[in-house]
């Protein structure tokens, strides 16, 4: 599905053959920021321009589709660490949050009254003050490494600039970074050496697309600093044009792709707050400089704000509820609560964390989890101890993880979740809980039980046994192997009775390694269907009764594998994440009398697509031109149709094979014709 994102208002901008969109001077922000950085801006625009026009890639969205999203280190990888670790961390209150949070003078999220309390009103002290709080003393990017590799982790990296706009890194974009203002120090660059240095991938992670709409500026406080015209402090405040910021969105990460070279760029929400040519133009330019270091690099994001051919999607604390066929990510943090350290952090335990890991990488997923570093640099001993906890189970276990791949199942037992996607919620996993993966050549399939089992027989109810030449099971760090049988209905039945729980040789988890036999999904299995091609088994809604003539997307009944409703660019739903061709929308409407009637379809795409609407028994295909983006509605004509008859007719939408390209589908329009 390609780019969710509006286009943004550009002027004064010049189209150079080869070169993409060129900064002219009438736009160079000479009355918004210093000097200096319109120079520093200019100047990396122009050096992304150059990479741009240099290829293979070119800044196009069916160009840069050429990417593989997901390379093989990345699936072999599995598990990243990342931190969000900056000013914010100096308050310690609320969350990571608190930069906007202090600005509301009411609501749930408000900690306004905290903050007058505790430091001053904001327009005597600003969120800028803590800058200088803000010194990271402790802070030891060796000792960071060690314990990041320690962990198990294959790939780690920091925050580089959350919403508050200030950069950890070394930057000449903004002044308002971590080596010319607070730790007086390139965080970044110390950690990607300390990183690289101990064999694991570099991740830089970006949420700063939101920045500029993020900071509340009520026009009842006029003198708070992020109603700033101070040259300087706008910088930090966002408080500046949508065309400015748009290219200081872009020349932030052209600067830390040309400083640190990461493997990974992480991307959170509000994508869509930047314009489709700056998106382009860092993949363009992202794509391009890997090509030249000889790396296959990743970009993610979340609710499909890229194509799935471009980045790999992510789900914040979350995770899909059925093995996919494609790879994913899922970011989540060591607590229960904010992803800044704040007082009364409370951490989740080794075992959870540890769950639920397992359970991601059985439906093909990967984990980037986040810690919460204090302000001054320190990690603390409760998050320590449990990423030495997963270090020390995949020391043991981490056969059954890394560079393995789904198998048939993603696992059995009575805990599922009820959905997938972000923000699933909780649950505790039991002993009778397995997931499975399996090698890459085939030759092994791992059961991971999230707990010993309580009988000495353990029954593996999805796993069939269709051959046995020289089979064997094993327990991963353990000595020797285990008895087992093949039980009436073909299934699999591990003898554990021999394992002595003071003998267990991990804590959390027990991974089963079976070898030299072959192996189906038993129709008996619990859970964990395999997917249907192209992404999972496909699911179906039905329609409500339309009674008057505006079919709306929320009558519809929809059947697809990645189909759904969403809310994009106001407040009506839309019919989004139309991804596959063999999808379709249904509804059943209330035809007053016989006649003919005009169909109009309210719809949105990044490229132009082509779908048929079937009604009263005529198919109607219909061009539907690009718009712009997701957001950006039109209305267009599919024909007239004739009904025989009044009452209850079906519509149908679906795509046309081979010409279909994702579209947002608002409503049809059924108007008789005059």
């Amino acid at each position: 599905m390609i780019m969710r994102c509006r286009m943004a208002h550009v002027t004064a901008l010049a189209l150079v053959a080869g070169c993409g969109l060129i900064l002219s001077a009438a736009t160079s922000g000479a009355s918004e920021i210093p000097k200096e950085y319109q120079d520093a801006i200019q100047k990396q625009l122009q050096t992304v321009d150059k990479g741009v026009a240099e290829g293979p890639y070119k800044a196009d969205w069916d160009d840069l589709k050429r990417h593989d999203a997901a390379p093989e280190w990345f699936r072999d990888a599995k598990f990243g660490i990342y931190w969000h670790w900056g000013v914010y961390s100096v308050p310690a209150y609320g969350s990571e949050w608190y930069p906007r949070n202090m600005h509301l003078t009411s609501g749930r999220r408000s900690v306004y009254k905290h903050h007058a309390e505790t430091y001053g009103e904001p327009d005597t002290f600003g969120y800028h003050d803590f800058v200088p709080k803000f010194k990271a003393e402790k802070f030891d990017a060796e000792a960071w490494a060690d314990l990041l590799k320690k962990a198990g982790a294959r790939y780690a990296g920091p925050v580089c600039e959350h919403h508050d706009g200030f950069s950890m890194w070394d930057s000449a974009i903004t002044p308002w970074n971590a080596a010319d203002k607070g730790p007086g120090r390139d965080i970044t660059g110390e950690l990607e050496k300390a990183i690289r240095a101990r064999g694991m991938r570099f991740v830089t992670t970006f949420h700063h697309a939101r920045t500029r709409n993020w900071y509340p500026r009520p026009e009842d406080e006029p003198n708070w600093p992020t109603h700033t015209t101070d040259p300087e402090l706008r910088m930090l405040y966002a408080n500046v044009s949508e065309d400015l910021f748009n290219r200081i969105w872009l020349t932030k990460l052209g600067e830390a792709i040309d400083k640190y070279k990461p493997d990974l760029i992480w991307f959170d929400g509000k994508l869509e707050d930047i314009g489709d040519p700056y998106h382009q133009r860092f993949l363009a330019y992202y794509f391009n400089q890997a090509k030249q270091w000889g790396r296959d690099v990743v970009v993610t994001t979340k609710g499909h704000d890229y194509p799935a051919e471009v980045a790999v999607e992510d789900f914040e604390k979350g995770r899909m509820n059925r093995l996919t066929d494609f790879c994913w990510l899922t970011d989540d943090t060591i607590s229960m609560g904010s992803w800044c350290y704040t007082t009364n952090l409370k951490i989740k335990s080794t075992a959870k964390v540890l769950h639920d890991f397992i359970d991601i990488v059985s439906k093909n997923g990967c984990l980037l989890l986040n810690i919460s570093p204090m302000a001054d640099g320190s990690i603390p001993e409760v998050q320590q101890n449990v990423l030495l906890g997963m270090g020390k189970w995949l020391r043991t276990c981490g056969e059954a993880i890394f560079d393995t791949r789904p198998w048939l199942a993603f696992g059995e037992g009575p805990t599922r979740l009820r959905k997938g996607g972000g923000f699933v919620g909780h649950v505790t996993y039991t002993a009778k809980d397995l997931r499975y993966t399996r090698s890459k050549d085939g030759k092994a399939v791992y059961a991971v039980a999230l707990g010993w089992p309580e009988d000495d027989a353990l029954t593996l109810t999805a796993v069939q046994v269709d051959g046995d030449a020289g089979g064997k099971v094993t327990l991963l760090g353990r000595d020797g192997s285990l008895p087992y049988s093949v039980n009436a209905d073909k299934q699999l039945v591990i003898n554990v009775s021999a394992v002595k729980k003071a003998d267990l040789p991990c804590e959390h988890a027990y991974a089963f390694k079976l070898t030299g036999l072959t192996t189906s999904l038993s129709p008996k299995a619990a859970i964990g269907e395999a997917p249907a091609a192209g992404g999972g088994p496909a699911r179906s809604t039905k329609p409500t009764l339309s009674k008057d003539l505006l079919l709306d997307a929320t009558e519809a009944g929809l059947t697809g594998r990645s189909l759904r409703l969403e809310s994009k660019g106001g407040d009506t739903k839309n019919i989004g994440h139309w991804n596959h061709d063999d999808s379709k929308a249904v509804w059943k409407v209330e035809i007053p009398k016989k006649g003919t009637y005009r169909i109009r379809a309210v719809v949105a795409t990044t490229g132009a697509s082509h779908m048929t609407i079937e009604a009263a028994g005529k198919t109607l295909t219909v061009a539907v031109p690009k718009t712009g983006s997701w957001t950006d509605r039109k209305t267009v004509d599919a024909g007239a149709v004739t009904f025989e008859k009044p009452g209850t007719h079906e519509v149908v939408a679906r795509p046309v094979k081979g010409k279909w390209k994702a579209v947002n589908l608002w409503q049809l329009e059924l108007t008789p014709a005059e």
